[in-house]
């Protein structure tokens, strides 16, 4: 942000503005001081009591209303001059606007000082001082007339002479008020424009100052005009390059290297999908080969709790055949304690008998156990032949179809990589 430059007041900012208020009271007072001293008859005309009551509110009010008048105002302006130029430097800062590299203040200059010099007066006040004195003077004068109006009750020319006399010198002191209303009028306004004048100068020089720091409409305008003719000539260059044949061929190419590519993952695509159909079929069989697996090997296994039910039921009846053995081996101990009992009663008349049970009885016995020996063997043999047979086959079934399920499972592995 540069510097603003103010013209030079230093005179003006030494004067105190004190001189203003002698300057606006000056002559009112000097005449006020006439009339006090025509009512105690130091000059020589006359002046009633009730024309210098009433003139003397007029100049009390006068009084109340020099703050107020622009001759005042002015000076205090001037006085707080460097307040005004501190306001400005942030009241612009805080509107700078960026146009084209530039920056400057996009707010209006007049508005600012307006509300600055806002408070420096009343402006109700400083409105209505002009027509309010005059205003005030005449209604003294009337009031001063009707307070002197005698009442003409008199019946004697000398008297009604009398009388007339004084409603004339009351009249022509009454008009005291009113001029002097006139001429305080006639005083305000004429330092109220003196002081406008002056302030008005002062603004006009600061505004021809800080011209350059605001944006004016015609700037504003200036400036976007200029910049849209510049972006028009960038966009007038853009449109020439792209109308060349070369860039046009070098678009064309790319767009057909992208519908190339496009292509490509077309085809990718529908390869992806056809290998991902088959590998989902390939998955669907091998589930469908494990089920019937399953299947068969629930069969086979059906098969093989069957069988060892039979070999059960089977071994049952080995253990019935068993105790019928041990029955049997019993009754041979039973003859055998028979034949033992039958040696103590020994004798020569039956030992030939004896030898020839003992011979009968050890031949059946060898006989019966030749047989219960030969069919017990036989039938452990068979049925672990059977057992061993059928369980081999079934374990071996498994295997395989687990050998199976686990390749197919690997297969589908390595296909989905």
């Amino acid at each position: 942000m540069s510097d603003i430059t103010f013209f030079d007041l230093s005179q003006d900012q030494q004067s105190s503005c004190f001189l203003k208020i002698l300057y606006l009271l000056f002559i009112p007072l000097a005449i006020f001081l006439a009339i006090i001293a025509g009512y105690f008859q130091i000059i020589p005309f006359r002046v009633e009591i009730h024309s210098l009551f009433l003139i003397g509110i007029i100049f009390v009010l006068y009084l109340s209303f020099l703050k107020h008048n622009a001759f005042y105002a002015s000076c205090k302006f001037k006085n707080e001059l460097n307040l005004f130029k501190n306001e400005l430097k942030k009241y612009i800062q805080k509107n700078e606007l960026n146009i084209g590299g530039t920056e400057k203040a996009n707010a209006p200059y007049d508005s600012f000082a307006k509300e600055y010099t806002s408070t420096l007066r009343d402006e109700n006040f400083a409105s209505i001082a002009g027509g309010l004195f005059p205003t005030l003077g005449i209604l003294g004068t009337f009031i001063s007339i009707a307070i002197s109006m005698p009442d003409f009750s008199s019946k004697t020319s000398a008297v009604l002479e009398r009388e007339i006399s004084l409603l004339l010198g009351g009249v022509g002191t009454a008009f005291y008020v009113s001029i002097y209303g006139i001429f305080l009028s006639i005083w305000w306004i004429l330092f109220d424009k003196a002081g406008i004048s002056a302030f008005e100068k002062s603004i006009n020089h600061i505004r021809n100052s800080t011209k350059s720091l605001f944006w004016s409409k015609e700037e504003i305008e200036q400036t976007y005009f200029q910049k849209s003719m510049e972006n028009f000539e960038r966009l007038n260059s853009v449109f020439d390059n792209f109308a060349k044949d070369e860039i046009i061929e070098n678009m064309s190419k790319t767009l057909n290297q992208r519908i190339e590519m496009f292509s490509e993952i077309i085809e990718l695509e529908q390869k992806s999908i056809s290998q991902t159909s088959k590998i989902m079929n390939d998955n669907l069989e091998i589930a469908k080969q494990a089920q019937d697996t399953q299947g068969e090997f629930f069969k086979e296994f059906k098969a093989l709790i069957t069988e060892a039910k039979e070999t059960s039921l089977r071994l049952e009846k080995s253990n019935l055949s068993l105790e019928h053995i041990a029955n049997s081996l019993q009754s041979k101990e039973e003859n055998l304690a028979q034949i033992a009992n039958a040696l103590k009663n020994i004798n020569s008349e039956n030992l030939e008998q004896l030898y020839e049970a003992i011979v009968k009885n050890f031949e059946v016995m060898k006989k019966d156990t030749d047989q219960i020996g030969w069919s017990f063997n036989s039938y452990l043999n068979e049925f672990d032949n059977k057992f061993s047979d059928r369980l081999k086959n079934t374990l071996l079934t498994i295997d395989s179809e687990v050998a199976k399920i686990v390749s197919s499972l690997t297969e589908v592995k390595n296909v989905s990589r």
